[in-house]
């Protein structure tokens, strides 16, 4: 998938594979832009954009905003809870920071 490298000013070509390893390994942050406002399963928090970062190459967060607001709403991850929550496919815009 087409990645925006904001540090580097390039534009790659990654796997969802190697995004997650950019970000648990390599101190990067990932942010995900979508098209449309998306919201949680209870109806309590809506979204347009996530941004991924990871603690110690273990623990990954992500943090949301709305409309270029940061919420103060977050979500805590393992490694193994990443194949099911960070989904770049579905994401407009990937940025890799």
């Amino acid at each position: 998938m087409k990645v925006i490298d904001i540090v580097n000013k390039a534009d790659l070509d990654l796997t969802v594979e190697q995004l997650i390893d950019l970000v648990a390994n390599h101190n990067r942050q990932v942010d995900l832009i979508f098209a449309e406002k998306r919201t949680d399963e209870d109806g309590y928090l809506s979204w347009d954009q996530e941004n991924w970062t990871c603690v110690d190459g273990k623990r990954f967060i992500r943090s949301y905003f709305l409309q270029g607001r940061a919420l103060s709403d977050y979500s805590g991850y393992n490694k193994y809870d990443m194949k099911g929550c960070f989904l770049p496919e579905e994401a407009q815009e990937v940025r890799l920071g």
